[in-house]
């Protein structure tokens, strides 16, 4: 499998330079699940040893920014490249592309490898609410097995699951609007009402001749 080519996704980004914007092509290719805990290490590393951050400094929002624009630089560095050769990287490290791009640029570019990574993903997501309850309704009304369930990730799996407990409890809640008070049977009859019902003739209710 190692020998194998990855699956790759072309892309063009727009970039600001002297000369103005232009249109630069490039591609992503997946990662391994080894590069991607590389590029995390990495990113630690590198704002530890270089950038002069503590690695308590990287707990927090501040800190959480920080190491997140250097892990997509990293993730970057492995993912981007040429879209003509692409087993050819774009950038020659991580060094190369945080010189190269703005953070702007960093964004848009990772944000094509995230896109990427979910289009090959065995997992589903869904997007929208709408698309969740299309899914329970269909469940409820069994168009589809609850085996499929496996294809989708643990987000929209709690998304679904929240919306079937909403109908369920909806369901189970009285309606005293839609309540019809129930038909007395002849044994719960009351008094009143037996006094309309016809008796039986006795001999002497009988009229004389």
């Amino acid at each position: 499998m190692a020998g194998r080519e990855r699956p790759t996704r072309r892309f063009t980004v727009e970039v600001v330079r002297e000369s103005g914007p232009e249109s630069l092509a490039l591609a992503v290719r997946t990662l391994s699940a080894h590069e991607q805990e590389q590029a995390h290490a990495e990113a630690i590393k590198w704002l530890v040893g270089t950038g002069g951050w503590q690695r308590e400094d990287l707990i927090g929002d501040a800190g959480d920014a920080v190491l997140n624009l250097e892990v997509m630089v990293q993730i970057l560095a492995r993912a981007l490249v040429d879209p003509d050769r692409t087993d050819a990287p774009f950038a020659a490290d991580a060094a190369e592309l945080r010189r190269c791009f703005d953070v702007d640029e960093v964004r848009a570019c990772f944000d094509e490898y995230t896109a990427h990574a979910l289009e090959r993903s065995p997992f589903r997501h869904l997007k929208t609410l709408a698309e969740v309850r299309e899914v329970a309704d269909a469940l409820g009304k069994g168009l589809t097995q609850p085996t499929n369930l496996q294809r989708f990730d643990t987000t929209t799996l709690r998304a679904i699951i929240t919306s079937l407990v909403d109908r369920a409890a909806r369901w189970t809640t009285p309606n005293s609007s839609a309540t019809t008070p129930p038909i007395d049977s002849p044994a719960d009859s009351s008094p009143t009402s037996t006094a309309t019902t016809p008796r039986a003739m006795t001999l002497d209710d009988s009229e004389t001749p």
